[in-house]
């Protein structure tokens, strides 16, 4: 067959592909193209063969292939450009390949978009409204390229530094996930996982293992305030945010302490060291901000799993103002602070015996305890006086409570020298007495009364 009746014939298919689309007869169009798309590449028409090529890529197109549809646009873009055909035809197929959207990468898109709108300027006209419409489309593309662009900034800023990641965590209102790890000194403790609230901010104590036999290591998360983070990023020299470290781990020691009260420690300044901080990123990822640490005797705790019950309990809960003031006394006493020892150790008890009234005296005498507003030390032990069958306000407390009560009466004797400003020096051994009077005293009454 001569080229001549071979372009004829392939002239005839391509007409009869134009009607069968008309017609929306997509498969009938595609089979008439492509037999005229074959015989316009033997006889060498590239015009008709990108035409052709372009035909097939729109009926894929409205079949939903628009990534098949890209090949065939491709194409007929190649061979038109290969061969100097410009205006009209190759804004053409320059509009079908804009119109394919996700089926083109960013870079294709934008290249062939640009191209399509410098032709479109030229022709003017119609192709200018063209251009137009294509252009709201466009321009929805730059913005969200520039956007994505930001993220992608932000994103290397908070995987950066621990100042890009604070930076981005203040931008988007995320929480600042600091996390910890310290040592206690003086306790060798074996504790699980807990989450507690504490003042606000969510804790996750991550556990507390024995480490070497003079201490005990700990991990914990917790919500920090962006300017705590950003003061110790700052290189302040008592930042905010070691304290709040503490008063969070020692939140959850004042719970087991109050669970095993048998155990003698506690957490204060001498007994707790952070040995490093970090900042966790919107991602996941952490960033050291501190770094410290020391070594110190240890005093072994092993939690029961009863025990880790019983402190999940005391850190949902508020606790007793007497239990509060006897961690006080502890840890003053472990700070060598033996003055302030015994007066905590005597308002712990004054606070004890306020609870035992309100719950334990006779409904008149409780009445007329109730009628007093704040009553003192001694208001208070002349009403337990008359509690335990003691009325006479001069029975000293060994008369009440034997022993335990003579402890007292000297603890009570050392707090009044204590508040009364006497020159007296309170020892080590003085202020170990008055609290373990008290703790014995409180001991002997809860069991007494039950409370």
């Amino acid at each position: 067959m001569d080229v001549s009746k071979s372009l004829t014939i392939a002239r005839r298919r391509f007409q009869n592909g134009n009607y069968m689309l008309s017609l929306n007869k997509y498969g009938a169009a595609r089979k008439e193209f492509e037999v005229a798309l074959t015989l316009f590449e033997r006889a060498g028409s590239f015009k008709e063969t990108a035409e052709a090529l372009n035909n097939i890529g729109i009926i894929l197109v409205k079949e939903g292939l628009p990534v098949d549809a890209k090949a065939y646009f491709e194409r007929s873009y190649g061979l038109k450009k290969a061969n100097g055909v410009d205006g009209e035809p190759l804004f053409n197929t320059l509009y079908n390949l804009v119109g394919l959207g996700g089926a083109l990468s960013e870079e294709e898109f934008e290249r062939y978009f640009l191209e399509m709108k410098a032709i479109g300027d030229s022709l003017g006209g119609e192709f200018m409204d063209i251009v137009a419409r294509e252009k709201a489309v466009y321009d929805r593309f730059v913005e969200a390229r520039e956007r994505e662009r930001l993220r992608r900034e932000e994103e290397a800023l908070a995987r950066g530094s621990p100042s890009g990641a604070l930076a981005h965590l203040k931008k988007h209102g995320l929480p600042a996930l600091v996390r910890v790890k310290f040592i206690l000194y003086g306790v060798a403790v074996d504790v699980p996982e807990f989450s507690y609230e504490d003042e606000g901010a969510s804790v996750k104590l991550l556990g507390i293992s024995h480490a070497d036999g003079s201490a005990s290591i700990g991990e914990a998360e917790f919500d920090a305030p962006y300017d705590s983070v950003e003061e110790m990023l700052s290189g302040a020299e008592e930042p905010a945010l070691l304290k709040d470290a503490l008063r969070h781990v020692k939140r959850f020691m004042e719970a087991v302490a109050m669970v095993r009260e048998d155990i003698g420690f506690c957490v204060g300044l001498q007994g707790f060291e952070v040995v490093s901080a970090a900042i966790r990123n919107a991602f996941g990822d952490y960033f050291e901000i501190y770094t410290g640490g020391k070594r110190g005797p240890a005093v072994n705790v092993t939690l029961t799993g009863e025990d880790a019950m019983l402190v999940n309990m005391m850190l949902s809960t508020r606790h007793s103002l007497y239990k509060l003031l006897l961690l006080n006394a502890k840890r003053s006493m472990s700070e060598g602070n033996y003055s302030l020892c015994v007066v905590d150790a005597v308002a712990g008890f004054e606070a004890f015996l306020d609870l035992l009234l309100k719950k334990a005296l006779p409904e008149a005498e409780r009445k007329d305890y109730l009628s007093l507003e704040g009553p003192c030390l001694y208001e208070r032990l002349r009403f337990f006086k008359k509690l335990i069958g003691r009325a006479g306000d001069q029975d000293s407390l060994e008369h009440c409570l034997g022993d335990a009560g003579r402890e007292l009466d000297d603890a009570l004797a050392c707090y009044g020298d204590i508040m009364s400003n006497s020159n007296k020096t309170i020892g080590a051994c003085e202020a170990a007495k008055a609290l373990e009077a008290v703790k014995s005293a409180i001991y002997d009454l809860k069991s007494r009364y039950e409370v």
